[in-house]
């Protein structure tokens, strides 16, 4: 798959670009043979026709609620726009379902439609979640929000700038820490459970001893390390994975019976879930369940929900400021919704109030390349919106999001939620 004299002969199928994408995998190569095409190969390539490959606009969206009609026409309009393969949204206001939509297939030219109740990997958004099980460890007294480096790690090698770091500014992201382990370890594949525990202890230790990318406390910086770090003290502390944690403190209590970790499982004769997919020159690919972060990394993006799900556990959060969540104090959420040094919080960001969006809203996307997820609560509207999509189109997925939540403020939609 490296010479430009085979690939001359191999016509781009979807199946010969996905194996030639996992040779890629295996190697060194960032974009394969792509960027090696003589003129005249690019001309082929680009001649070849995608119609059997583009996205299928034939299946017509699945809708739920009062207002669903009008999001599913919504919705239709910005996956064909956006050039998604999927995408899905549901509107929750004082805790009843006011409209959910979902359009597109589970897998790109499958056949197979997207359903309300499908499962969509959360990327990022597992941040906050990680967050709400260590606050639960913390109320119950097992962890404090100043627990150091240095104390939770007293036999590792830690470096000097990192000692003092505290679990607030791992979960506020102004630890100084980067956002990704180095490339060998994402690529490691461990199970769930002890496996990846141990591997993620290993991987936490190793860059303990590495002096941070910034000051810490001094400014924000987005680090899925710091998440997983957080993680692993809580995994140190309870002798419980951190899956056993997060299904023990969040799922179960809040009956979140469609959460679970990693991609949702698929094969390619059932298609009982939606599958990831990547864009690569202009053709969507579906990916399977092992392909994109590792496990070790599961405490900054390795969840996956229904849409319901999401929305549930938005829900506990607007609400727990008020002091009728389930799960901790009013207290407690206030502190995993105040920023620190930027507008970002323990996994949510505050975005004050503008034209657009005339309140205060909290929210938090997230993507492994391969899938979007973005959850928001606004509490003067006691709303949440949940938006996902199987597409790592991170852009167009990214503004299709947001024109789903401005559209819950306009006067064309009509979607019989407070203005």
């Amino acid at each position: 798959a490296t010479e430009d004299k085979t690939l001359k002969y191999i016509p781009m199928t979807e199946e010969n670009l996905w194996s030639i994408y996992r040779a890629r995998d295996s190697s060194s190569f960032w974009l394969f043979p792509f960027k090696r095409f003589e003129p005249n190969q690019k001309a082929i390539y680009h001649n070849h026709n995608l119609a059997s490959l583009n996205v299928n606009e034939d299946q017509p969206a699945r809708i739920s609620g009062p207002a669903g009609e009008t999001l599913g026409e919504l919705i239709t309009d910005l996956r064909k726009e956006k050039n998604l393969v999927g995408l899905a949204t549901m509107v929750m206001v004082d805790g009843e379902l006011q409209a959910a939509a979902v359009h597109g297939e589970r897998k790109n030219r499958s056949g197979v439609p997207l359903e309300l109740g499908d499962r969509w990997h959360l990327g990022g958004v597992a941040k906050s979640i990680t967050a709400t099980m260590i606050a639960r460890l913390i109320e119950s007294g097992q962890m404090r929000w100043t627990d150091t480096l240095g104390e939770s790690f007293p036999e590792a090698e830690v470096h000097e700038d990192l000692r003092a770091v505290t679990l607030r500014q791992l979960l506020t992201d102004t630890a100084g820490l980067p956002n990704y382990f180095p490339s060998e370890v994402n690529r490691l594949r461990p199970a769930l459970g002890e496996e990846s525990m141990l591997a993620r202890r290993a991987a936490v230790l190793d860059v303990l001893k590495e002096q941070p990318e910034n000051p810490p406390g001094e400014k924000f910086s987005y680090s899925g390390v710091g998440y997983t770090i957080a993680a692993a003290m809580a995994e140190q502390i309870t002798g419980a994975t951190w899956s056993e944690l997060v299904r023990r403190e969040v799922f179960e209590p809040l009956e979140l019976q469609g959460a679970g970790f990693a991609a949702p499982k698929s094969t390619d004769e059932i298609l009982e879930q939606p599958r990831g997919h990547r864009t690569i020159r202009r053709l969507k690919l579906a990916m399977d369940d092992q392909t994109g972060n590792s496990l070790i990394r599961g405490p900054s993006g390795g969840v996956h929900m229904t849409l319901q799900d999401l929305c549930i556990y938005a829900i506990e959060h607007m609400c727990g400021e008020e002091g009728e969540g389930k799960l901790l104090s009013a207290e407690t959420y206030k502190q995993l919704h105040t920023p620190e040094l930027d507008d970002y919080a323990c996994g949510w960001i505050r975005r004050e109030a503008g034209q657009d969006i005339p309140h205060q809203v909290y929210w938090h996307n997230g993507s492994n390349t391969l899938w979007y997820a973005m959850i928001v609560f606004i509490p003067e509207t006691n709303m949440v919106v949940a938006v996902t999509s199987n597409d790592g189109d991170f852009r167009n997925a990214e503004t299709a999001a947001w024109e789903i939540v401005k559209a819950q403020f306009t006067t064309e939609l009509d979607l019989q939620v407070p203005k």
